[in-house]
């Protein structure tokens, strides 16, 4: 009795599941890349407003275009702007050289003559750590690119 209780649930949920499984392309609002099977390729870059019959719609601002399937080469999805951890590296490397000698380096007033650290090598790791990061938050945000995968293009 109970095996047919689980048969028939996991039937019930395969049966909801199908649905949403044979729905083809993302959905409407979703930020889309497509590339035109043209010579040479163009590419548009909007919201997806509709994808039927044959034809996407595609809204880019204020403007709406319309493209036939057949004419599309590839459809991606975006996948945002997450942050770049190379460029976060890059930012800290050059911000605690930076930091380092700044602060450490023209903030010294060593009565020896010597530019950098001196006695008190305090100011030099403090704006190296300051500069890293500062350099590092900088690098990564500022670093950041767009993402895309590939999404199934509908039945044509």
């Amino acid at each position: 009795m109970i095996r047919h209780a689980l048969a028939g649930a996991w039937l019930t949920a395969l049966t909801l599941a199908l649905p949403l499984a044979a729905q083809d392309g993302p959905a409407p609002g979703t930020r889309i890349r497509i590339t035109e099977a043209t010579s040479p390729p163009v590419t548009h870059v909007g919201r997806l407003a509709a994808l039927s019959d044959g034809y996407v719609t595609l809204e880019a601002g204020a403007r709406e275009g319309r493209l036939p399937l057949a004419r599309i080469a590839r459809m991606e999805v975006s996948e945002g702007r997450p942050f770049s951890v190379t460029w976060g590296i890059v930012g800290g490397v050059l911000g605690a050289a930076a930091g380092g000698f700044a602060l450490g380096c023209l903030a010294n007033r060593d009565s020896y003559g010597v530019l950098c650290g001196g006695q008190n090598d305090t100011k030099l790791a403090i704006g190296a750590v300051t500069g890293g990061l500062a350099g590092a938050a900088l690098g990564a945000l500022l670093g950041r690119r767009e993402r895309w995968r590939p999404a199934a293009l509908p039945a044509r």
